[in-house]
């Protein structure tokens, strides 16, 4: 998971989501904490219903939504999964590609350029997952190495790094907000689609670790690296006037063509690791079997031509708004499944086709923007820093944990009694189920 915030595309667009407008310790709290607080509010809520559930993601999103919307949700997984592998691919085929090559690249090279690092990565990203998990591993070693080389490289700016940039028009609550609603945006539905580590996970302990480890430990390091980097590049030869400062202009700012070819590579390979990521998703989303069976190959061939169209095709505002759209209900999906697990919502013995307080939650977080005061969030619903992430999934949160009171007030239960979820076919722990509680 770490592999997700180890990697040039996040730096370069999410590094300075949170700014450093301070002196560097007294950055480094609040930091935490929105570490921390993402990590909560993203991955620990699904991660404990699958555990709790003992069932992998998609059945868990049944038992919450119903049988219906949980398949319209996995449509928007892999679409989701699809317009964001096509955005990751983007940077080594749209923005380096031209370096590396020192030439114009055209659109049929670029093509064919994102097509053979998808068939790669697809081979790769679906072995076993010890094989996985080691070039995860390679990805994050070569991520820190080139953040320790750029952060060498502008070695005359440390000094001011300790002071952070000169402080905006903005308040630091405004600050905050920004980068929270920013990296929710990135985190909320990559964090929904990990939550399937929970119900691998032997307790509840596994679980919170890997909340700590794999998301809030790294997005921390990743963000107060980046920044501190930012600044150092602010103060040094490196930097270029008018343009922001960032981990690129760091590794090659003032470098001649020639000699940015090699590290423009190895910024570009750090995406592996996340893209990988994305491949062992849509597999289960799909699912896609093993790459050298027939039905993978079948699968695959429409996959990676959709993702290689959208990879061409970033400035097209159709895959903004159907992006936006995506977001929103992973995001909200994943507060429904956060509220049954506060609730203690337990597995059905026969799964419904829809629930409808589930439902209810859903489209309540989604038509929230709608209804957000403008003066109070200083943006418009449809703003490019996406303010309304956050009260969607609030709203969403919201209700289905009232409906859940009132289905349990009404009915005296939410669903079966404990032991159900053995008799459907879970582990034979007895009243396992319960443990939502």
């Amino acid at each position: 998971m770490s592999t997700l915030f180890l990697n040039f595309p996040f730096w370069y667009v999410h590094g300075l989501d949170l700014p450093i407008r301070c002196l560097l310790p007294l950055y480094a709290a609040p930091l935490a904490v929105a570490s921390l607080l993402i990590a909560a509010l993203f991955f620990m809520g699904p991660a404990l219903a699958t555990h709790a559930l003992e069932r992998p993601l998609f059945h868990v999103l049944q038992n919450s939504l119903g049988s219906i919307p949980a398949f319209a949700l996995r449509l928007c997984c892999v679409l989701f999964l699809v317009l964001w592998i096509a955005d990751m691919i983007a940077v080594p085929v749209l923005w380096l590609s031209p370096f590396i090559l020192r030439r114009n690249v055209s659109a049929a090279e670029s093509g064919i350029i994102a097509a053979a690092i998808l068939i790669f990565l697809f081979i790769t990203g679906l072995q076993s997952l010890r094989t996985s998990a080691k070039l995860a591993l390679f990805t994050n070693k070569l991520g820190v190495a080139l953040l320790v080389a750029a952060l060498i490289r502008v070695h005359q700016g440390w000094p001011a790094a300790l002071k952070g940039f000169p402080s905006s028009a903005s308040s630091p609550a405004s600050d905050l907000w920004h980068g929270l609603s920013l990296l929710g945006f990135y985190v909320a539905p990559l964090a929904l689609l990990a939550a399937n580590f929970g119900c691998r996970s032997a307790a509840r302990k596994q679980v919170g670790m890997t909340a700590l480890m794999g998301i809030a430990v790294p997005l921390f390091g990743t963000l107060l690296f980046v920044g501190v980097i930012a600044i150092a590049t602010f103060h040094s030869q490196c930097y270029r006037p008018s343009l922001n400062p960032n981990v690129a202009m760091a590794l090659w700012g003032g470098d001649a063509g020639s000699a940015v070819a090699g590290p423009m590579m190895l910024a570009a390979i750090t995406m592996f690791g996340a893209v990988r990521f994305g491949t062992r998703a849509l597999a289960y989303a799909v699912p896609i079997r093993a790459p050298g069976s027939r039905l993978g190959w079948v699968l695959l061939v429409p996959i990676i031509g959709a993702t290689v169209w959208a990879s061409l095709n970033q400035d097209d505002p159709r895959i903004s708004a159907v992006l936006e759209g995506l977001v929103g209900s992973l995001a909200v999906a994943g507060a429904v499944l956060t509220a049954d697990v506060v609730i203690g919502k337990r597995l059905p013995q026969n799964v419904r086709k829809v629930d409808w307080v589930g439902v209810t939650a859903l489209l309540a977080g989604l038509a929230a923007p709608f209804h957000m005061p403008h003066a109070m969030f200083n943006a418009a619903a449809d703003s490019w820093w996406h303010p309304w992430l956050l009260p969607s999934y609030g709203a969403g949160f919201l209700v289905c944990l009232l409906g859940r009171v009132v289905q349990r007030t009404v009915f005296g239960t939410l669903t079966s009694p404990p032991g159900a979820a053995g008799a459907a076919g879970g582990r034979s722990e007895p009243d396992s189920s319960a443990r939502f509680g």
